[in-house]
């Protein structure tokens, strides 16, 4: 499967991947629910709504299966479902714009990298999600507050005890470890506090200026391989030597 030639090296390897495994491609099943269809360049965006609410029950798309614009919707999707229509559209595919972005290849364009900005793929998107708004907008008005929606961790993740979730990420940063060079001691996992947040203490192996990059790295890993919305923090050890420490 080759991607586009429109499409920038930095999307081009996440894209392919995602295209193989797709898994909101089709039609929404038949249900009394309340859904909004909207179509854009020959291709369909479909969200269904819990009830009378706003928050999205089920989402899904029509677009060629080898299309790069079916992976942007496939993770525009993913982010929808169980979050307000607003959440889609404010943030969804920034979602999809970080989780298809090669973190090691050069950004497309200097400065701040948008949907608008990103690549051609995200055009069409663009307009489904826009059509999306104005439908929703039209039957309960423009939202004039905040948007405070936080991407809650899935029902699994909450079911687990503490040494369920250790036991869930491990093996994942081993592998994260294999696949960087990295020895086992580079670093560890010392907690997993009370709002679920990881903290990690780094040994000398990791210099300072490496560690920021290192752990949105990692954070990006867990995500994709987790399907949770890991967040990582650095445990901050004292220096041994008290006299080093005045």
């Amino acid at each position: 499967m080759s991607v586009r030639s429109d499409i920038p090296q930095a999307f081009a390897g996440p894209i392919e991947d995602r295209l193989r495994r797709l898994t909101h491609l089709g039609r929404a099943s038949a249900s009394d629910s309340a859904k909004i269809s909207v179509n854009a360049d020959g291709m369909e965006l479909t969200v269904v709504l819990d009830g009378e609410t706003e928050t999205i029950s089920d989402a899904c798309f029509e677009a060629p299966a080898d299309a790069p614009e079916a992976a942007v919707l496939d993770l525009l999707c993913d982010h929808a479902i169980g979050a307000p229509v607003r959440e889609m559209a404010e943030h969804g595919l920034i979602y999809a714009l970080q989780a298809l972005r090669n973190p090691d290849m050069p950004a497309p364009v200097s400065g701040i990298l948008t949907p608008r900005n990103a690549a051609a793929c995200f055009a069409t998107p663009l307009r489904l999600v826009s059509a999306i708004r104005r439908e929703i907008e039209a039957k309960s008005g423009r939202h004039t507050d905040t948007n405070f929606f936080d991407q809650p961790y899935s029902e699994a993740w909450r079911k687990l005890d503490k040494t369920g979730k250790r036991d869930l990420v491990l093996p994942h940063i081993t592998v994260f470890k294999a696949d960087n060079g990295l020895s086992d001691s580079a670093f560890e996992l010392v907690e997993i506090d009370q709002y679920d947040r990881l903290f990690l203490a780094f040994t000398d192996e990791i210099a300072a200026w490496d560690k920021p990059v290192l752990l949105m790295r990692l954070e990006r890993w867990l995500r994709e391989q987790t399907g949770e919305r890991i967040e990582l923090f650095t445990e901050v050890v004292k220096d041994a030597n008290r006299i080093r420490r005045l």
